[in-house]
């Protein structure tokens, strides 16, 4: 894997580290020590741990990492999909299919701006990518982040106009939600994002919501 990635990037002409870990306390501890990971390719068989847990973790401590799911076994594959992988790739690895893997997720990276939030009388620039979901409460609009919220006199629908454009869909008259956060949905649990948080579906938005979710999956 680090051969063929080393040849890969230096072929998109990439500047890029590479790190290996041997075990799932290896990638924490570099987490916690500070270091920075973009994409991560994980083997869903990590000796006595599962590599879809470690993804899950690190979904639920809202790290933003891409994670490639490598398996042999593609009765994972399903149970792969509530941790949002970039992409799945089955072993022995494809070295046209690794170089995908890699340019998605270039290109997704490629796509991230900031929309200017009106907020106490200033325009702040928020990454689109860090932005969970919008809120209408007391016809003010709080858009929620992972370090912050913002209460923001842009209206509801002048932002959810902006952020169509990117992965955001309407799930109620009262919320929008970044759709690169949802693990899964339905009528009755509701929409529940990897921080943990469950925001309500709308009668009439569950089709529209249903729409927008399988055409973001089938895009990135």
């Amino acid at each position: 894997m680090s051969r063929l990635c080393t040849g890969i990037m230096e072929k998109l002409r990439v500047t890029y580290v590479l790190r290996t870990f041997y075990c799932e306390e290896e990638v924490l501890r570099h987490i916690a020590q500070g270091g920075k990971l973009d994409l991560l390719f994980l083997d869903i068989k990590l000796g006595r741990k599962n590599g879809i847990d470690l993804a899950m973790m690190l979904r639920e401590r809202g790290e933003d990492i891409s994670v490639v799911l490598m398996t042999v076994d593609s009765s994972y594959l399903l149970a792969g999909y509530t941790v949002q992988p970039k992409y799945f790739l089955m072993k022995p690895i494809d070295e046209n299919e690794l170089e995908r893997a890699i340019r998605i997720d270039l290109k997704r990276r490629m796509r991230t701006k900031n929309i200017f939030i009106k907020c106490e009388r200033k325009q702040i620039p928020v990454p689109v990518e860090s932005i969970l979901y919008l809120e209408v409460i007391d016809h003010l609009t709080t858009v929620h982040t992972r370090s912050c919220d913002y209460v923001s006199r842009t209206t509801f629908t002048e932002l959810i106009d902006e952020l169509a454009k990117s992965c955001f869909a309407r799930c109620h008259s009262s919320f929008a939600v970044n759709l690169a956060r949802v693990t899964h949905f339905s009528r009755a649990r509701g929409v529940v994002l990897d921080c943990r948080v469950t925001l309500p579906i709308g009668r009439k938005y569950y089709d529209s919501l249903r729409k927008s979710f399988i055409e973001f999956m089938n895009s990135y």
